[in-house]
C-alpha cells in the first residue's frame, strides 16, 4: 500500500515538474517576469484610471482584485496549455499510451501552476500593500493566505476545462482567453458583483474565484473563518466540479480517440 502511494506521488511530482518546464522552455526571464507582472500591473493601471474618471477616488478595491485575479495567468492559461499543448507537439499519443494513472497525469499538470500563482500574488500583494498604503492593523494575514491559494487552486478547474476543450476545437485558445478576460467584469475584481444583473450574477457565483475574491477582500478588512466558511465552502465546490468536468471530458476524448484511432488528432 505504502509503496503504491509513494510512487503515486512520486510519478505525480515528476511528470507535474517536466509538464511545468516543458511550457516555459521558450521563454527567457525578461519574457516570464514581463508576461507575469507586466500585463496585470498595465490592466491594473487601465481601470485605476477608468475608476478615477467615473468619480472613484480609492483605488484600493480595483487594485486588490486585480492582484487577486493574477493566478488565472497560472490556473487557467497555464494549465489549459499544459493539456492542450500534449496534441500540438504530438506528444498526446504517448500521453495516451502510458499506464500510468490518468488522473495523475491529468491533475498533475496544474500542481507547479498553483505554486507560481500563489507566488505571483505574493510578491505583488506586499508591494501593493507598501505603494497605496492599506492598513496591516486589521488584516487577518493567514486567512488572506488560505484564500490565495484556494483562489489558485480552484481556478486550476476552469484550466482543466478549457484545456480537454482545446483538445476538440481549434478556437479552443480563443474561448480560453475570451473567458479570462470576461473575468474581469463578471467576478467582482474592478466593482461587486452585486452591481452586476441578476442574470450575470447567476454566471458569476457559477464560476470559480468569485467566492474567493469576496472571501479575500473580508480578510483584508478583517474578518474572521467563521465569517468567511460559507464562502470558503462554496469556492471548493465550485472548484471540484469544475475539475470532475474537465477531467471526465478527457476521459471521454480518450475513448473516442482510441475508437477512431486518431490520437493525435482528435
Amino acid at each position: 500500500m505504502i509503496p503504491a502511494v509513494v510512487h503515486t506521488l512520486r510519478l505525480y511530482g515528476i511528470q507535474a515538474w517536466f509538464s511545468y518546464r516543458a511550457l516555459y522552455a521558450w521563454s527567457t526571464p525578461f519574457n516570464y517576469l514581463s508576461s507575469k507582472f507586466g500585463f496585470p500591473f498595465f490592466t491594473m493601471i487601465l481601470f485605476v484610471y477608468m475608476g478615477k474618471f467615473v468619480g472613484l477616488q480609492d483605488p484600493i478595491y480595483i487594485v486588490i482584485g486585480n492582484i487577486l485575479l493574477m493566478p488565472i495567468s497560472n490556473s487557467i492559461y497555464g494549465v489549459s496549455m499544459a493539456i492542450a499543448n500534449e496534441k500540438d507537439f504530438g506528444a498526446l499519443s504517448y500521453l495516451l499510451g502510458s499506464p500510468a494513472p490518468r488522473a495523475t497525469r491529468f491533475l498533475g499538470r496544474a500542481l507547479f501552476q498553483i505554486l507560481d500563482g500563489f507566488i505571483t500574488v505574493a510578491v505583488a500583494l506586499p508591494i501593493a500593500i507598501w505603494i497605496f498604503h492599506i492598513d496591516l492593523v486589521v488584516i487577518n494575514l493567514p486567512l488572506v493566505l488560505f484564500c490565495t491559494i484556494l483562489i489558485t487552486i480552484t481556478t486550476c478547474g476552469i484550466g482543466f476545462l478549457m484545456g480537454s476543450i482545446a483538445l476538440v476545437s481549434r478556437d479552443g485558445w480563443m474561448i480560453t482567453n475570451t473567458l479570462g478576460l470576461a473575468l474581469y467584469i463578471l467576478v467582482g475584481v474592478n466593482f461587486p458583483v452585486a452591481v452586476l444583473p441578476s442574470s450575470l450574477q447567476t454566471v458569476a457565483f457559477a464560476l470559480p474565484i468569485t467566492r474567493g475574491m469576496i472571501a479575500a477582500r473580508l480578510a483584508l478588512a478583517g474578518a474572521g473563518w467563521s465569517e468567511v466558511m460559507p464562502l470558503i465552502w462554496g469556492e471548493m465546490l465550485v472548484g471540484l466540479i469544475y475539475t470532475l468536468i474537465g477531467y471526465v471530458m478527457f476521459r471521454l476524448l480518450e475513448r473516442r480517440s482510441l475508437v477512431n484511432g486518431t490520437l493525435d488528432n482528435l
